[in-house]
């Protein structure tokens, strides 16, 4: 097994990565021409320097380092003089930094670097959404080398995964501590919306929207608390079933979160165990944002469009991004897996299963008040979004 970590540029967890034997280190600038899988406001702000020096620390090490150039949406940028430009200059600094690798979701993209800068090697984004052999098999012979499957569709069906590892050549990725809700509806635009809130453009400034994906999954998990289970996440003491079936490397996020919290979730499946609340590892299962104390004064450089938002908005946004107080007893889902080794999701849904609801009711625990008020909360606050209400004083 080769454990694939986020870092948020704290040098400080190159020792510690060591330690625990971790085989590839993932990050990128907060704001690029490309952009990525999450918005700029909740990263790091960090210098080219500084990152190139990280970079030599991890392979000091004997670590590797992907840059994620990852948008699901290039603004068509890329398809222009100076866009182009810009790009292969970045790709350029990247091959200077040292950079092993790279994660793209734009088929332009993994052609043009593997023509242009073959020192990379080249890993799909579990933002291409490969969820079916023919997805894969484009990739493959498109050049890829690694392919992380969607976390929305792909990582409890089994059946794909082994008839992948059948037909695939190139390594297979799943991302282990992701949170999203089964085939969410949502994902596709919301992938869209980071990649443009982490992309630099001359024309706007970059960096902080209302995150609309985020509040709404937010209340659908309240409205049904069931799907905390029913997310696609993957237990570290589960790990070796999908070796079994596999799967060589598991991806960790997230680049958001604080040096205790990335070491706490690298110890857990690098250890493949954790005796706790399993939220714990699932970052996306918090309210709040993690934000480094130390740049926060930088990013609110972000949220200042007094012309385009209702800067008071921003307040109640604030009030309402609370922990959610959920625990699921991780100790409590021994075997759990199971189930979708055997036979996966029935293709009726979950209301003719039921599954995770019995599992819900044995793992699960929460303050059924709490959880209603933050659902009532988010509900008043999308409402106001919905109407425009957010954008006028």
């Amino acid at each position: 097994m080769k454990l694939l970590m986020p870092t948020n540029w704290d040098d400080a967890l190159v020792p510690e990565y060591k330690k625990l034997g971790i085989a590839e280190c993932y990050g990128k600038l907060a704001v690029d021409v490309v952009g990525g899988g999450r918005s700029a406001f909740i990263l790091p702000n960090v210098s080219r320097t500084r990152v190139a020096g990280h970079i030599r620390k991890l392979h000091g090490a004997g670590i590797k380092f992907n840059y994620l150039l990852n948008a699901a949406c290039g603004s068509f940028r890329e398809f222009s003089r100076s866009g182009d430009r810009e790009v292969r200059k970045l790709l350029g600094w990247l091959a200077d930094a040292g950079v092993d690798s790279v994660t793209v979701a734009s088929p332009y993209f993994l052609q043009m670097i593997k023509t242009k800068y073959p020192v990379f090697k080249i890993c799909v984004s579990t933002n291409a959404e490969v969820a079916s052999l023919q997805k894969a098999l484009f990739w493959q012979e498109l050049g890829a080398d690694q392919i992380t499957l969607s976390h929305n569709l792909a990582n409890r069906d089994f059946a794909l995964i082994r008839l992948l590892k059948k037909k695939i050549s190139c390594e297979l990725r799943l991302i282990a501590n992701t949170s999203c809700l089964l085939d969410c509806p949502l994902s596709r635009f919301h992938t869209a919306y980071d990649a443009h809130s982490s992309q630099a453009d001359s024309t706007r400034r970059p960096g902080f929207a209302v995150d609309y994906c985020n509040l709404f999954c937010k209340l659908i998990r309240f409205s049904d608390p069931v799907k905390f289970i029913s997310s696609q996440w993957i237990r570290p003491e589960d790990l070796a079933v999908y070796e079994s079936a596999g799967i060589g490397m598991f991806k960790l996020i997230d680049r958001r979160c604080s040096t205790e919290k990335l070491l706490l979730i690298g110890r857990a499946y690098a250890g493949r165990r954790y005796d706790g609340n399993l939220v714990d590892l699932l970052p996306i299962f918090h309210g709040k944002t993690v934000l480094d104390s130390r740049t926060l004064p930088l990013k609110l450089r972000y949220f200042f469009h007094p012309r385009e938002l209702n800067l008071f908005s921003l307040t109640e946004l604030g009030s309402i991004l609370q922990d959610f107080r959920i625990r699921i007893d991780n100790t409590k889902l021994n075997g759990f897996i199971g189930k979708f080794v055997a036979s996966g999701c029935p293709p009726e849904g979950c209301s003719d299963c039921g599954y995770c609801a019995r599992v819900a009711g044995e793992a699960l625990s929460y303050d059924k008040e709490y959880l209603d008020s933050l659902r009532e909360r988010h509900g008043n606050f999308l409402k106001k979004l919905v109407n425009g209400d957010l954008f006028h004083y």
